[in-house]
């Protein structure tokens, strides 16, 4: 390619490099829902074991699932920096953990398996 002055123009195309980040990303996300699903397979393995009933299982999965339909989503996780107060959002790349963009502090996020939902009146 020339520009107006017939000088060749280099141009570089970087568009091959976002798709090869993406497939790294699906698969290392691959990879994390395999150690998963190994994982909750040896878990219920032992439940068994220790005597829980399958069924019992299989029951509590319908209740947790008939609590979720019709809810709100969950809005991505968010709270203030305990250094500046500033509001820290979750991080993608490192689990549990949040780094505010304003002083650098960081903030864990700590697993939690509640959901938003009204509160209840007793």
């Amino acid at each position: 390619m020339y520009d107006s002055s017939n000088n060749p123009t280099i141009i570089i195309d970087r568009s091959g490099d976002g798709i090869a980040e993406a497939n790294s990303k699906i698969g290392s996300l691959r990879s994390d829902i395999s150690d998963l699903e190994i994982k909750l397979q040896a878990m219920y393995k032992v439940m068994v074991e220790q005597g829980v009933d399958p069924k019992l299982f299989e029951a509590k999965i319908e209740e947790v699932m008939k609590e979720r339909a019709g809810r709100r989503p969950i809005p991505k996780q968010s709270k203030p920096c305990p250094k500046c107060g500033r509001m820290v959002s979750k991080n993608g790349n490192a689990p549990l953990l949040g780094k505010c963009m304003y002083c650098g502090t960081n903030v864990p996020f700590y697993p939690s398996f509640e959901t938003e939902e009204e509160p209840s009146e007793q």
